[in-house]
């Protein structure tokens, strides 16, 4: 005979996935947004351990060398982290889902003109798309102007919100685009950008929590990034119907 408390306690797992309330077609796009462990997570009803590598969905897969003439690029997408030493800037071409990183600057004891110099230096002449880290507004590295300010004046057109993106929706959105839950790969990166691909290889959690590691310069390329990827692939999400919505912001 069963006790009365396991007479009135069950346990039972319900699925997003196979609640009935989402089409084929949100699943198909959810699948497209996500990395394969948040679509498990918010889909499948599967708890992920967040614990350890952050960029978890990169290979050598992602490592590709870019083969079209850069000479003929005229758009560059451009993700800038301010600070002193080292600033940082990850500079790509978008084609279609897809982003390219073809170069990544890191200049010590620097600022923002000579960030600038050294871009239009390498890439004279182009139209600068620019998403850079939100505190550009309030301060400059070496100026009474204003980073953002700066840039503008140099004819970069900027991409950014008042504040930051939530660190963990940028790192999501890496994810997501370095391998989504049906195997697309849609970042890749180009081999002689060594600091992205180490980056990426061995950025970690702090023990027991989601907060990343910064006790290196690494976090200054991972920001970069991550301001370029989330402001053309972020997601939002909607909880209207209990579930989450991805809308990729292209």
């Amino acid at each position: 005979m069963r006790s009365g408390a396991e007479q009135e306690w069950n346990s039972h797992v319900y699925k997003t996935i196979e609640g009935g309330w989402i089409t084929e077609e949100e699943i198909e796009s959810a699948k497209r947004d996500l990395d394969s462990r948040e679509f498990a997570q918010e889909f499948l009803a599967e708890f992920q351990d967040y614990s350890g590598i952050i960029y978890h969905a990169f290979t050598e897969d992602n490592i590709q060398p870019n083969t079209f003439p850069v000479e003929q690029l005229r758009t560059l997408h451009i993700g800038m982290d301010f600070n002193n030493s080292p600033m940082s800037a990850v500079i790509g071409y978008m084609n279609g889902a897809k982003l390219h990183v073809i170069d990544f600057i890191e200049i010590y004891q620097s600022n923002t003109y000579e960030m600038i110099q050294e871009i239009k230096t390498r890439y004279p002449n182009r139209n600068y798309v620019c998403y850079p880290d939100a505190s550009g507004s309030h301060k400059s590295t070496n100026s009474n102007q204003s980073d953002h300010i700066i840039l503008a004046n140099n004819g970069f057109k900027l991409v950014v919100g008042k504040t930051n993106p939530p660190v963990i929706d940028r790192i999501n959105a890496v994810n997501s685009l370095l391998c989504n839950a049906k195997s697309e790969r849609n970042l890749l990166i180009d081999p002689k950008c060594a600091k992205i691909r180490e980056m990426l290889i061995k950025m970690s959690y702090k023990e027991g929590t989601r907060i990343p590691d910064k006790d290196n310069v690494l976090d200054h390329a991972a920001d970069a990034l991550g301001y370029l990827v989330y402001q053309n692939f972020g997601i939002t999400r909607e909880r209207e119907r209990g579930y989450a919505h991805s809308k990729r912001r292209l």
